[in-house]
């Protein structure tokens, strides 16, 4: 057979296996509204879906359908969008035990071959075990150990970074989030700035979750291109998994070895690896641990570099663009903290208004918009409505935190909402456990991290630092701040804006930072 005539072959077969796979998808008359009337053959609503910031679409198509959950198809797959709360808790959180699988993101775990990932993993014995292994160590219990570290690196590193280039403030924020978790999780010592481990790892990591992008990878909606031969037209992506699979490998073996060469020396502080394996040493299956423990290290590592840093630029963007909020920020942290000390965790419940602003964050922009989409393990009822086995569940996170029957004006940057009569409101919804870390079995279990994080970077900045538009010209006029934001693979980050950091006149900026401004590993 003649290369055109295995062509002609091949097509015909994936025209034949596409038209079954459609017929037999064909969802029954009774599932959710879909804002489609027509389904194309083979390509179901693909045509119709939004081609941008798709939280925003969904959260607007369920209020034109008038529903508060819809359904529509692509390339066979399912796909059951939630807007509201009390669905959501309803299916992901009252019937876990069907909504707790996750979708393969083939790309990621047949292509490049990585299938230990939180976010992928199916629901079953290994996420079970990842989880444990996570938990004994990070759980909310052992905060304290991440609480020291992040003001150790909130002190010497992103202040004195601030101190000498106060317009880097992207830059100076990922040498935070990268530094506290190297740390953290590999007890490694990390250069102030610009450490080459922390800025490989971000490039490695952005490539990587760049495979979860809609439309950049067909093999994540058609699995059968993997099969295709290399020699093949269209075959650019398996280059491009083996790629991303050495930056992986190799990034997730050389910091956990450094590890364990410092743990023969007796060289190592309390980190999440050290801790691991001391525990599991003595066990009979140590290598299955040990390997649990070297690939968890590396989601760790992983997760924070974009929903930590989205997080925290929305609060510098936040800031910036309100500078009435910052002002009411500082002078609660000056009257607790006093003009002679910067904050640390023990002041936080005394900072209600700091605590409001950063719930505001959280719920203006929330960091993972539409949550890591789940996947149904079996056929379902709810209401009425029929959902199908494999079908991918989607809670938008944005359309719960925007809702205008529980938060009035949602796009207006509001940390008040959130109090009453100088306290947090706690008849308010609470974006730190509303939406916005995700819901069931498969809740984000490292949210206290990124919590942390948020908090100390917060008071520690607004404690000793003014943040205002940058400056467009010798005349001094500032470039006006309009927030914006973007939906990445799984995030959602502000689009780049310029701002400065200036020491505040209120405060003795110099006198605070003496004690820190001279390391230069942390």
């Amino acid at each position: 057979m003649g290369l055109t005539d295995f062509q002609n072959g091949l097509f015909i077969c994936i025209c034949v296996s596409a038209l079954l796979a459609y017929y037999a998808t064909r969802p029954p008359r009774n599932t959710p509204p879909s804002f489609a009337s027509y389904r194309w053959p083979i390509l179901g609503n693909a045509f119709s879906l939004p081609r941008k910031d798709g939280h925003i679409a969904y959260k607007r198509l369920g209020e034109q359908l008038g529903s508060k959950m819809f359904y529509f198809e692509v390339l066979g797959h399912s796909i059951l969008i939630i807007n509201d709360v009390e669905v959501a808790r309803d299916l992901l959180e009252k019937r876990s035990a069907i909504y707790s699988c996750r979708p393969q993101l083939k790309m990621l775990t047949d292509v490049i071959g990585i299938k230990f990932l939180f976010g992928t993993m199916p629901y079953g014995e290994m996420w079970r075990n990842h989880r444990r292994v996570f938990q004994q160590h990070f759980s909310p219990k052992n905060i304290q150990g991440v609480h020291s570290r992040a003001v150790e690196f909130a002190r010497k590193g992103l202040l004195p970074n601030i101190h000498q280039s106060s317009e880097d403030i992207y830059e100076h924020i990922k040498s935070f989030v990268g530094g506290v978790t190297l740390s953290l999780t590999y007890g490694l010592p990390v250069r102030r700035f610009n450490d080459p481990l922390v800025r490989e790892s971000k490039e490695v990591f952005e490539t990587a979750n760049a495979t979860a992008l809609p439309g950049k990878y067909l093999v994540n909606q058609l699995p059968w291109l993997q099969h295709i031969p290399d020699w093949m037209p269209f075959t650019g992506f398996k280059e491009d998994g083996r790629q991303i699979r050495r930056q992986l490998l190799n990034l997730m073996e050389r910091p956990f070895d450094e590890s364990l060469k410092r743990m023969e020396s007796g060289n190592i502080p309390e980190c999440f690896v050290a801790e691991s394996l001391r525990e599991h040493q003595d066990g009979p299956d140590f290598e299955k641990q040990k390997t649990c423990v070297k690939e968890v290290a590396l989601q760790v590592f992983s997760i924070a570099f974009e929903a930590d840093v989205a997080g925290l630029m929305t609060l510098i963007l936040a800031m910036a663009a309100h500078p009435e909020a910052q002002r009411k920020a500082q002078q609660e942290i000056d009257s607790v903290v006093g003009l002679h000390r910067l904050p640390d965790f023990s002041d936080k419940e005394s900072l209600p208004y700091v605590n409001a602003m950063l719930k505001e964050v959280l719920r203006w922009n929330p960091i993972i918009p539409l949550g890591v989409p789940h996947l149904t393990t079996d056929v379902d009822e709810y209401e009425g409505y029929h959902i199908p086995k494999d079908c991918v569940v989607m809670a938008n996170a944005y359309a719960m935190l925007h809702d205008e029957t529980i938060f009035v004006d949602p796009e207006k940057f509001e940390p008040e909402r959130f109090i009453k009569d100088g306290k947090i409101n706690r008849n308010i919804p609470d974006p730190d456990d509303f939406a916005t870390f995700g819901f069931g079995r498969r809740i984000c279990p490292g949210s206290h991290i990124g919590l942390s994080m948020l908090y100390i970077v917060a008071v520690s900045i607004l404690a000793v630092y003014d943040i205002s538009p940058a400056l467009s010209d010798a005349e001094g006029n500032p470039i006006p701040i309009v927030p914006k934001f973007r939906a990445m693979a799984v995030t959602c980050m502000p689009e780049p804006f310029r701002c400065k950091l200036t020491p505040r006149k209120d405060k003795n900026v110099e006198g605070l930072l003496k004690d820190y401004l001279g390391y230069e590993f942390i």
